[in-house]
């Protein structure tokens, strides 16, 4: 029996050799590789460099246009709320990007016999897919990612509402991290608080291993010379790289001599490159771009620490759970990171990575300087168990997690079992 399953979201690549994050497309592709009897489709937000309707690895893509004239398309992509945040005025596409995705569920809907909906983001799609799903009474789930839910706060008596009124209607909700499943139940009483515990996960995305031929010595380590440091994401705030270049010039004042590449593009790259020429550390660092694929894990597996230095901002915005920190850690990097970027939910702190206190370049030049003077052995233990840590989080072997909790046990026949 074939089963159609919806995926929703508003974040996944706009064209094949796109920079975009593509956790959806990922795990899109591995469900149907792993489940070849589902008839996949994807709905998300057109961009104009898009096609309307492709299909890629059999998953059906279909995307939705949501301001006109389409050119003017600007808020969807890379991400909506830093997208805001850097031109005020793209507010007013946001009542056009809900409506367009009710209306574009809707009509796929009435056009296909969907078996399941599928949500990524509370905001928009859980919010928006959940009245078509109500309608043709077809069950659906949810995926939360960062601060999708707790960003809703903001809005009084309504935000709340939402939350309130929609959430509990999910037959199940995975949670990138637990301190977005924490957040969310935080908006019930004791009971309510009871009943969505029972139907929620921490279930982080996976990762797609594209290692490339490794060299004879494996994982490299640096035995003279500076220290080669290693970030890898989107330059947004949340990602605290300010703080690992005040880092940087704290060691260099104490004369630890590092290097980093960073590896990423965002709104905030002038204001960083600014920031580093301002520190004086310009010169040793290696602003790589955008990199994907095989060329991304050879700078992993050239490392000799991998920074994840997130914070939580201000206004609320913060990591779920990285999906960088999982891939450094599968490929088998030496990996730090901050206490507010998500990964007290994976590591141990000492054994398979090493922690540091978020928002404290003080903090993490300690853990700089104990990797410098860290025996190469004891760096290729942590490497080693990291690398053991991070191989459950492949999404060959994730896929089955997300599939049995999100997608199996909802589907007309289904049940784990007949897959």
């Amino acid at each position: 029996m074939t089963n159609r399953v919806l995926i929703c979201a508003s974040t996944f690549p706009r064209f094949k050799s796109d920079g975009m994050v593509d956790f959806v497309w990922q795990q899109a592709r591995y469900l149907k590789k792993h489940y070849p009897r589902l008839d996949v489709h994807v709905l998300v937000p057109h961009a104009p460099e898009s096609s309307k309707y492709e299909v890629w690895e059999y998953v059906h893509i279909h995307r939705y246009a949501y301001f006109k004239p389409e050119s003017a398309q600007s808020l969807v992509y890379p991400a909506i709320w830093p997208n805001i945040k850097e031109k005020p005025l793209r507010l007013l596409q946001v009542p056009f990007l809900l409506l367009s995705c009710y209306l574009a569920t809707r009509k796929l809907v009435k056009a296909y016999d969907f078996d399941l909906i599928y949500s990524h983001w509370f905001t928009p799609q859980g919010i928006m897919c959940n009245k078509v799903a109500s309608d043709n009474n077809i069950p659906h789930t949810l995926t939360s990612h960062a601060a999708d839910i707790i960003i809703l706060k903001k809005i009084p008596w309504l935000g709340p509402y939402l939350v309130k009124k929609i959430l509990p209607s999910f037959k199940a909700i995975s949670f990138a991290g637990s301190r977005g499943q924490n957040q969310a139940l935080d908006f019930f009483h004791n009971e309510q608080q009871k009943v969505l515990a029972a139907k929620s996960k921490v279930l982080p995305m996976g990762v797609d291993l594209q290692l490339p031929k490794l060299s004879p010595q494996g994982q490299n380590v640096t035995i003279n010379g500076p220290l080669k440091l290693l970030f890898v994401g989107r330059l947004a705030e949340k990602k605290g790289v300010t703080y690992l270049l005040h880092a940087m010039a704290i060691a260099k004042q104490r004369g630890i001599a590092v290097t980093l590449d960073l590896l990423g593009d965002g709104p905030l790259l002038p204001a960083i490159k600014q920031e580093a020429a301002k520190l004086d550390v310009t010169e040793q660092i290696n602003f790589q771009g955008f990199v994907n694929g095989e060329d991304k894990f050879r700078f992993i597996q050239q490392t000799d620490l991998f920074v994840l230095p997130s914070i939580v901002t201000a206004d609320g915005d913060a990591e779920g759970l990285p999906v960088s920190l999982l891939e450094a850690m599968s490929a088998g990097a030496l990996c730090c990171a901050s206490d507010e970027s998500g990964a007290p939910d994976i590591i141990d702190d000492g054994e398979t990575a090493l922690m540091f206190k978020a928002k404290c370049a003080d903090a993490l030049v300690s853990i700089i300087e104990r990797v410098a003077n860290m025996p190469i052995q004891q760096r290729q233990d942590i490497s080693q168990k990291a690398k053991a840590a991070g191989m459950v989080y492949l999404w060959d072997n994730m896929i089955h997690q997300h599939a049995e909790f999100l997608i199996l046990p909802f589907l007309n026949g289904g049940g784990v079992g007949n897959y």
